[in-house]
């Protein structure tokens, strides 16, 4: 049997990657091992404490049970203080800090630039990245740690995450909703006058003001958008017949530009001379910091928390 003095790091590694992943073949290919090496680890940390650290919930899947994230909770820790101190005691800590960031293509286009400007006295010492996903790539590729930080547009969690809230931004109807099948009058897309400030109208459009022949630009499934758009539609009781579905602001922002079609879409990233409805307080959403619990250097958590108080 199994002894509390046998417990050693790599006992601990593995089950921190076990329950961050919930499967053993990818905790496995985590650390580099074989499968039947991670189960044997885990059943030595269930034979120490003489609990269960997990159960199956399907042929893949596991699910912690509260012994097991006592354990989770104090090994991350643990490990975390043990990792901080081999960085600081090592000459690779003098070398550039990687730091990957992953924007969701809102907070690309409007938070990304004052994260640059804030960021410039840190670039000397910090190999700097920005891409841009939607909201459930961001989210799986942070759990899995394929990059240190994540900004989207939704809360999204889990107990292996920590979640911050940032700033304020603004959802409103942009475009023509109104706009019947085919062109505005004469002939052309209906649009505000070429070369106008934007226009914004506080009345919430009811059930049926919304025309039924409207053209919808719409982000494709799994983005922060996409999730309030749906909410429109369901707010004024409407299944759009046309709808073209584009996979980044920045295209839906194009076609918009053009007069063609209407979407909700971020204040900020509305085009000039584009009329816009306010839709009010439900349409008010906050950006989230996604950051792992584990696994990030002490310069990491630095850029992390510099990042955080330049978005609130």
């Amino acid at each position: 049997m199994a002894r509390i003095d046998d417990i050693s790091f790599t006992l601990l590694n593995t089950l921190v990657a076990v329950y961050e992943t919930r499967e053993f073949t990818a905790a496995a290919d985590e650390l580099g091992i074989a499968q039947s090496t991670v189960s044997k680890r885990i059943a030595t940390l269930e034979d120490v404490f003489g609990l269960s650290l997990f159960v199956r919930r399907s042929k893949s899947e596991l699910l912690p049970t509260p012994a097991g994230r006592r354990l989770y909770s104090s090994a991350a820790g643990l490990l975390q203080q043990w990792s901080d101190a081999v960085y600081h005691m090592s000459a690779n800590n003098f070398q550039k800090t990687p730091f990957s960031l992953l924007l969701s293509h809102t907070a690309s286009s409007t938070l990304l630039p004052q994260v640059i400007q804030g960021m410039q006295s840190s670039l000397d010492t910090t190999d700097f990245s920005a891409h841009t996903m939607n909201s459930e790539q961001i989210l799986e590729s942070i759990v899995k740690k394929h990059a240190h930080m994540g900004i989207v547009e939704k809360p999204m969690s889990t107990d292996v995450l920590r979640l911050d809230v940032l700033r304020e931004d603004r959802l409103v109807l942009a475009g023509d909703y109104r706009q019947h099948r085919g062109m505005g009058e004469h002939g052309h897309p209906a649009r505000s006058d070429s070369g106008a400030s934007s226009t914004t109208s506080s009345a919430f459009p009811g059930e049926g003001e919304v025309s039924p022949d409207a053209l919808w630009l719409v982000r494709e499934a799994g983005s922060g958008v996409r999730y309030f758009t749906d909410l429109f539609f369901r707010t004024v009781g409407l299944s759009p017949s046309r709808v073209v579905e584009l996979d980044s602001n920045e295209k839906i922002r194009s076609v918009l530009a053009s007069g063609v079609g209407c979407t909700i879409l971020s204040q900020d990233s509305v085009p000039e001379g584009i009329a816009t409805v306010d839709l009010g307080d439900s349409f008010i959403r906050h950006f989230y910091a996604l950051t792992p619990k584990t696994g990030l250097n002490p310069d990491q958590r630095m850029l992390v928390e510099k990042i955080i108080t330049l978005l609130r």
